[in-house]
C-alpha cells in the first residue's frame, strides 16, 4: 500500500493506517471507535537503533494493531450465514472466504461505510467526502435489495452505494428509501409469522412506557417468490446518533476493568431495567449482545442512553413460553423471570393502554402475557365499561 487509509468520521480524520508500513497512527484519539479503543499499542519512540529486544516488541505492536484493525473492518461485513448473502456475494464478485482479512477487504471496497455508525474509509488525497458516501442522503442499489432481500437473479448495475454489505443479523433484509426516508424490510424464515410477531410485540410496547422501535406490515415483491409480507422500520441511527452494541460496549469494559453490568446501569439503568422486564413477558429468547445497546454522539464520541428496544420476531417462544426457568441472554447466571423479578424493584414499569385480546395474533399469546404480568405485579388497565359498571355497584 503505497498510500495511507484514513479511518474517518464523517469528514474527520481519526486515524492513518498503513498495513504495509506498519503504522497506526492515531490522529483524533476521542474520535476512536469504541471497538478500538484500549487496545491499540502506541508506538515506541523513534531513535536511530533498536535492540533486538525492542524489535520484537515493535513487530508483535505492530501485528496486535493490524489485527485489531482487520478485525474492526471484517466485523462491518455481512456475514455469509444472513439469508441470501450468498447471492449478494456472488452479485458483487467478491470472495466468499469468512477470514477477516478476507472481509476487511470487502469492508475497504465499499469503505466500510454503514447506517449504524458514521465511520468510513479512504486512501489520504482522495477528494471523496462524507457527503459522497453517507448512505441517508446518496440513491441506493436497488438491484442489490432485491437480491439481499429476496434472492432474485439480477446483473448489477449503477453504483456500489449500498448499506447491505454491512448490515448484520440472520435474516433477509434490504434498505429501501421511502418519501424521502429510509426503511429497513425484514423477511421471516420460512412464512410472514416472524414479521407478525414483530409487528404485533410493537403494538403492545405501544402500550407499555418503554422506548421503542416502532414496525409495520410491508410488502415487497421480487424474484420467484413474488410479493411477500415484511415488517419493515425507520432507520434508528441519524447524523448524530450512532449505535454502540452491548457486545462492543462489553469489550470496551473488559479491557478498562470496568464491570458491564453496572456500567449499563450506570448509563441508563430504566431501560435497561425495563428491557428484563419486557423481554420476560413476551418470552423473548434472542437479547443476544448485537440488538440492544447504546447510542452515542457520534460528533463526541459520548455514549448517551440505551437505545429504543428492537427485533422481538423471535419474542412468544414456545420452549421459552413452558420454561418458567428460562436462561436470560443478557445474564449468565440468571433466568428470564429472575431478572425481571429483579428488575421491577427498580423501575416504574406500567401499561398506558388496556391490553387486550386484540394485541394477539393467538389466545395462547394472550393469556400468557397476561399471566406473567401478573406474576410481576404489573396492573392492567381495565375497560372503561368494567369501571363504570363497578362504580355503581
Amino acid at each position: 500500500m503505497d498510500k495511507d487509509m484514513l479511518l474517518m468520521m464523517k469528514d474527520k480524520i481519526v486515524m492513518s493506517i498503513n498495513f504495509d508500513l506498519g503504522k497506526y497512527e492515531v490522529v483524533n484519539e476521542r474520535l476512536l471507535p469504541f471497538t478500538l479503543q484500549g487496545i491499540l499499542r502506541p508506538p515506541l519512540e523513534e531513535k536511530d537503533t533498536y535492540s533486538k529486544y525492542e524489535l520484537t516488541q515493535i513487530r508483535i505492536r505492530d501485528n496486535k494493531n493490524k489485527d485489531a484493525i482487520i478485525g474492526w473492518l471484517a466485523n462491518r461485513v455481512l456475514p455469509l450465514s444472513r439469508d441470501n448473502a450468498k447471492k449478494v456475494y456472488n452479485l458483487l464478485r467478491l470472495e466468499q472466504r469468512q477470514d477477516d482479512y478476507s472481509k476487511a477487504k470487502i469492508a475497504i471496497l465499499c469503505r466500510a461505510v454503514s447506517l449504524q455508525d458514521n465511520y468510513w474509509v479512504k486512501i489520504e488525497n482522495d477528494k471523496t467526502t462524507w457527503d459522497d458516501v453517507n448512505l441517508r442522503t446518496n440513491k441506493l442499489n436497488d438491484v442489490v435489495a432485491q437480491v439481499s432481500l429476496h434472492g432474485s437473479s439480477l446483473s448489477l448495475t449503477g453504483s456500489l452505494t449500498t448499506p447491505e454489505l454491512t448490515g448484520q443479523g440472520a435474516y433477509a433484509k434490504a434498505w429501501k428509501r421511502e418519501n424521502g426516508e429510509l426503511w429497513l424490510y425484514k423477511k421471516g424464515a420460512k412464512d410472514a409469522t416472524e414479521s407478525r410477531i414483530e409487528v404485533m410485540v410493537s403494538n403492545i410496547l405501544d402500550k407499555c412506557n418503554v422506548p421503542h422501535i416502532h414496525y409495520e406490515l410491508g410488502e415487497s415483491t421480487g424474484g420467484v417468490e413474488g410479493t411477500v409480507t415484511c415488517c419493515k422500520c425507520k432507520c434508528m441511527t441519524t447524523e448524530k446518533l450512532s449505535i454502540l452494541p452491548a457486545m462492543d460496549y462489553n469489550s470496551y469494559c473488559i479491557r478498562h476493568g470496568l464491570d458491564f453490568y453496572e456500567e449499563c446501569k450506570r448509563i441508563d439503568a430504566d431501560m435497561f431495567y425495563k428491557m428484563c422486564i419486557v423481554d420476560y413477558l413476551i418470552a423473548n429468547r434472542d437479547r443476544h449482545g448485537m440488538n440492544w445497546g447504546f447510542y452515542f454522539n457520534c460528533d463526541e464520541n459520548e455514549i448517551l442512553h440505551m437505545h429504543p428496544l428492537f427485533d422481538h420476531n423471535n419474542a412468544f417462544d414456545k420452549d421459552y413460553m413452558a420454561d418458567e426457568n428460562a436462561r436470560y441472554l443478557v445474564f449468565d447466571d440468571m433466568t428470564l423471570k429472575e431478572a425481571a423479578i429483579e428488575a421491577m424493584k427498580h423501575v416504574d414499569f406500567h401499561f398506558t393502554e388496556e391490553i387486550t385480546r386484540d394485541d394477539f395474533i393467538t389466545d395462547r399469546q394472550f393469556k400468557f402475557f397476561v399471566k406473567r404480568a401478573k406474576q410481576l405485579g404489573i396492573k392492567l388497565i381495565e375497560p372503561v365499561s368494567t369501571k363504570v359498571v363497578e362504580s355503581f355497584k
